[in-house]
């Protein structure tokens, strides 16, 4: 027990202090053990090593996919690359701008497969709206073929998500659903910045008229799996 003494007015009053040793915190790394309290360096860090944050090693693929035609801002990018459960959905995650993102896309979808050239006899004003319950229509904005997409234009290198098993698949894993959602975000987000006319014409231009169309990736997989 530690004594100090300490004056007041003229007066000598000694005050009694007891003093604790520091307690130590342990904060523990790798699998979650009831109990112990989780580092939170790696509760914000990628499974594959990637540490949350504003950096161009985070967002700089992002901002080339971008371009300056369709800039938004370092926080909004890191935003569309978290998801909610990544870090407990302590920090700001994509699911309102992937909700936006989905429906925009879902309308310019289609209205371009309605408005592609058609002899059917039962098109209103040229325009095919049979065609919207085909396969194609139904695949075009879906998870699968945006996943893909995201896989194949490197989009998904850096994303902030958890899964119980990053092992498996890119399916089976979660990770193409993720990913999917990710694009629906980024389309999201330019839509907010932006607005619904430069929107569409960023879909036009980065979904459409790609190297690696949405169209194509949409084909194979209607090929491949059919339509649920």
């Amino acid at each position: 027990m530690n004594v100090r003494k300490i004056a007041f007015s003229g007066h000598n009053v000694v005050r009694r202090f007891t003093t604790s040793p520091l307690a130590q915190i342990y904060l523990h790394k790798g699998s979650r053990i009831p109990g112990l309290k989780k580092d939170p360096e790696e509760v914000f860090t990628s499974y594959k090593g990637q540490k949350y944050g504003i950096s161009e090693e985070n967002l700089g693929h992002i901002k080339k996919f971008l371009n300056d035609k369709y800039k938004i801002s370092d926080d909004l990018i890191l935003q569309i690359l978290t998801h909610k459960s990544f870090g407990n959905g302590i920090k700001p995650y994509n699911e309102k701008l992937s909700a936006m993102g989905s429906k925009i896309l879902n309308l310019f979808c289609a209205k371009h497969v309605i408005e592609q050239p058609t002899n059917n006899e039962n098109a209103i004003s040229g325009k095919n709206f049979d065609s919207l319950g085909s396969p194609m229509s139904k695949e075009l904005s879906g998870r699968m073929s945006l996943g893909l997409f995201a896989q194949l234009n490197k989009l998904n290198t850096v994303m902030f998500w958890k899964s119980y098993n990053h092992e498996l698949s890119f399916e089976a894993s979660g990770e193409m659903k993720v990913s999917a959602q990710m694009v629906y975000a980024l389309i999201g987000a330019v839509t907010f910045v932006h607005g619904k006319r430069v929107a569409e014409e960023f879909i036009r231009e980065k979904l459409f008229n790609s190297n690696t169309s949405i169209e194509d990736i949409t084909s194979e997989v209607v090929q491949k799996y059919g339509s649920n």
